[in-house]
């Protein structure tokens, strides 16, 4: 976990900042991930989240005498994992239980903006798409937390 997440609702599930969990369901477009910490589940706000793929384990062919090394570790010891200096906090508002899917879109060319009521593109940029075109030819993004005007055909679904 990236933050501390306390649970605000039915199903959701705290979690402390540094914290390991096990992802169960994958996001479904909600924003949010059911997940194992221990013997609870839960879901979680995607965005606490710092996904790792599981490590490549050999299979043990019977052949060797050594002890397989343990998932688990009584140790207490914080060896190689200094505390970070600033407590971190999670973003503001976790996304809305049943929240419709947000849409991407991803920049195809550099854009400068022309006031500032628009964004800057680079390309291979991605936005959350607000609001399409109307047909006036402008969609409206959000990147960052601001979310203002591009060109429409500067953009396309990802």
């Amino acid at each position: 976990m990236l933050y501390t997440f306390e649970a605000g609702g039915e199903g959701e599930l705290s979690v402390a900042e540094g914290r390991e969990v096990t992802i169960l369901e994958p996001d479904d477009g909600s924003g949010w991930i059911k997940v194992r910490a221990g013997y609870k589940e839960g879901v979680v706000p995607g965005t606490y989240l710092e996904i790792f793929a599981a490590p490549i384990v050999p299979q043990d062919t019977g052949s060797s005498q050594t002890r397989p090394g343990s998932t688990y570790s009584n140790s207490g010891s914080s060896v190689g994992t200094a505390a970070p200096a600033v407590k971190k906090k999670g973003p503001a508002v976790a996304p809305r239980r049943g929240a419709k899917m947000l849409k991407y879109v991803v920049a195809l060319y550099d854009y400068t903006a022309q006031n500032e009521t628009e964004h800057n593109m680079t390309e291979g940029e991605r936005f959350v798409l607000i609001k399409d075109d109307p047909g006036d030819g402008w969609v409206e993004v959000e990147k960052g937390g601001s979310t203002r005007s591009v060109p429409a055909s500067y953009i396309q679904v990802a």
